[in-house]
């Protein structure tokens, strides 16, 4: 009878320090996020040197961003974009580019959200890859597109 117990209370132990941890990591994430939505750009919002104008593999822009950075490895290329906008509008500008690529034939398959902090969701279609909305810095958003070719 006495090992169960001790076997309960350990198991019990272990998913609170678990739980904490998570709680904690979270938090953390948070705040890092919200800090970076009230810092200044400080070049962050400078396209980087050589990038094209448009994004790669034909994926539609949507209105009022400009294309950061652009990188392949393998077969998966990463695009970072910005666009005028705050923590409030985070989940509004991730839905909006997923009008756009609706209109450029992507299906959404999935969504997530934590408002104010970052929406994400997973798309379809002549490519497929996930979409990242979060704080750039003071007054602008990023958005990463990662496609798999």
């Amino acid at each position: 009878m006495k090992k169960p117990v001790v076997a309960l209370v350990a198991v019990v132990a272990v998913a609170a320090v678990g739980g904490l941890g998570a709680a904690l990591f979270v938090r953390h994430e948070h705040a890092g996020l919200v800090t970076q939505s009230q810092r200044p750009c400080d070049g962050r919002e400078v396209p980087a040197s050589g990038v094209p104008a448009s994004l790669p593999l034909g994926l539609p822009a949507s209105s009022g961003a400009t294309l950061l950075s652009v990188s392949t490895q393998g077969s998966t290329t990463v695009a970072f974009a910005k666009v005028d906008g705050g923590r409030k509008d985070i989940v509004a500008v991730r839905d909006r580019v997923l009008g756009d690529l609706k209109g450029a034939g992507y299906a959404t398959v999935g969504t997530d959200q934590e408002p104010g902090y970052e929406a994400e969701a997973e798309i379809k279609g002549r490519y497929e890859g996930t979409l990242k909305v979060s704080p750039l810095c003071e007054g602008l958003l990023e958005v990463r597109y990662k496609i798999e070719q």
